[in-house]
């Protein structure tokens, strides 16, 4: 069953998406764009977002996708890490909201929170790095979304997003740490995995715009130039030791058993010349690519990694591990329609075959039904004849041989009622009352109704199971006992019982 996901990231300069289809043995990459902003000598666009996304779609000819997830800025992000006893994630998600709100400077308490799971630590408590944002945030980009058209199923946090990208791009080890730096326009990512591991999620505030300014100058100013130099590459020298010195504190809070570093450059990085003399100088870091999976696309791996970001977040859509998405509660995604499209025509093809399915068992059914129905009204007609009197018109045979069989029964039951005569209940009590218990029987009447039976036991538990014994006499219908006294000369316990005969009908 084929979906599509898309991704879109923008910053001040650039918009990118990614379209990735599923369904198949391995992911397929349909195609990347990127689309250059217009924005003015402070780098601030002069377009809103919800203006420039139909722009990019149009361009990129995306056709019908079933899931759209969109990154929040890292700049609105807010950070903490927490240890919990427990790793139960919907324990975890119900304890850290109160107490993330006491570490945030947020006096209206309008923020919504996710987490990361980040393993344990040496004292085996569960390391958990909450991922925070404004609720006004995450309702101005839901209604700048809907403006331009979509309704983003997801809205991620960039950083946290990486890791759907790496473990689907990329063949992680378990022997190594794996450093995914997506330098973004004004701020970095960092995700750090031990094989497929999650060890550090984190972002730091300094990205490519302060190496631009610096080494292009007001060249960095015009869309098309900062394009152009981007892809010839750039020498950033000492602009970088910001950088490196954000990573290596980052390394120094990796709980990792692997001290095997290798640096995937992402984003902005892919056009710095030197990064990686500069962090193999500054560090032991390896920065020899991890092997690629099986990915289906035409697009060479700097492009990949050029779009990391839009990458990771269509990746996002089919991939709900360490999942974080700010749409929670009451702006949750509710467009169910988007969900059904991808699904519609599936489903239809599996009703249909239901649909088939039932009706051919109808039709079985009806035919074995005809067919029982036909040998009973034969077995019916030949019993008929042997148990009626000769020449009686066959109407409604099963009524007319119970209408039959009680008037012999009532002929030969006469007044004793049923087939038993007053000698055979005599006979039937006689039997049926356990041998092993202490009964005198003094009188027995009988009439048409009921047979009396009066006498003495010497205890109640001896009442009490000759009333069983002749409640499962076939004719009685039910035993009820009248009157059961002690007397004082014998102290044997004088009793008297009823017992109700079936009638004719029954």
């Amino acid at each position: 069953m084929r979906r599509y996901s898309v991704g879109i990231y923008w910053d001040n300069v650039s918009l990118h998406a990614c379209l990735i289809k599923v369904g198949e043995p391995e992911l397929t990459i349909e195609r990347f764009i990127s689309m250059p902003r217009e924005y003015d000598e402070k780098f601030t666009p002069t377009k809103s977002i919800s203006e420039e996304i139909p722009e990019l779609l149009r361009e990129a000819r995306i056709e019908p996708f079933d899931t759209c997830v969109v990154g929040v800025p890292e700049s609105e992000t807010m950070h903490r890490s927490l240890l919990r006893p427990f790793g139960d994630r919907k324990k975890i998600a119900q304890t850290i909201g109160p107490e993330v709100e006491t570490l945030l400077p947020i006096l209206d308490g309008g923020i919504i929170v996710d987490y990361v799971l980040l393993g344990k630590d040496e004292a085996g408590l569960h390391r958990v790095e909450t991922i925070s944002v404004r609720r006004s945030s995450i309702e101005n980009l839901v209604s700048e979304m809907k403006s331009s058209g979509i309704d983003p199923e997801i809205i991620d946090s960039p950083c946290a997003s990486i890791l759907a990208g790496a473990r689907q791009v990329f063949r992680l080890h378990g022997h190594a740490t794996y450093l995914f730096l997506h330098m973004g326009w004004r701020d970095t990512s960092l995700t750090a995995l031990q094989g497929t591991e999650v060890r550090y999620v984190g972002v730091f505030p300094y990205g490519f715009e302060k190496i631009a300014t610096c080494a292009l100058g007001e060249a960095a100013k015009d869309p098309q130039t900062m394009e152009k130099k981007l892809r010839e590459g750039i020498e950033a020298g000492r602009l970088l030791d910001a950088a490196i010195r954000e990573v290596l504190i980052a390394l120094s809070r990796i709980d990792s058993t692997s001290h095997d570093y290798v640096l995937v450059p992402a984003g902005y990085a892919c056009s710095i010349k030197d990064l990686s003399d500069r962090f193999t100088a500054a560090s032991d870091i390896s920065t020899d690519l991890p092997e690629r999976n099986p990915v289906r696309t035409d697009a060479d791996l700097d492009t990949m990694l050029r779009n990391f970001m839009p990458l990771s977040l269509a990746c996002r859509g089919i991939d709900s591990t360490d999942a974080v998405n700010f749409r929670k509660g009451d702006l949750g995604f509710t467009k169910k329609i988007e969900w059904l499209k991808g699904y519609a025509g599936a489903w239809t093809k599996v009703a249909a075959v239901f649909v088939i399915l039932w009706l051919f068992g109808l039709g079985l059914n009806i035919s074995l039904n005809a067919k029982t129905s036909h040998q009973l009204t034969k077995l019916i007609a030949k019993e008929f004849s042997t148990v009626m009197p000769g020449g009686t018109p066959m109407v409604d045979p099963v009524k007319q041989m119970e209408q039959h069989l009680a008037r012999l029964s009532a002929r030969d039951g006469g007044a004793s009622g049923g087939a038993a005569t007053p000698l055979e209940i005599m006979r039937d009590l006689s039997a049926g009352i356990p041998r092993n218990i202490d009964v005198l029987l003094d009188n027995i009447f009988i009439d048409e109704n009921s047979i009396t039976i009066t006498g003495s036991a010497a205890t109640y538990d001896n009442v009490e199971r000759m009333k069983e014994s002749l409640s499962a006499l076939s004719y009685i219908e039910g035993v009820k006992i009248v009157s059961a006294n002690v007397d004082k000369n014998d102290q044997r316990v004088r009793l008297k019982l009823v017992c109700d005969k079936k009638s004719n009908n029954t």
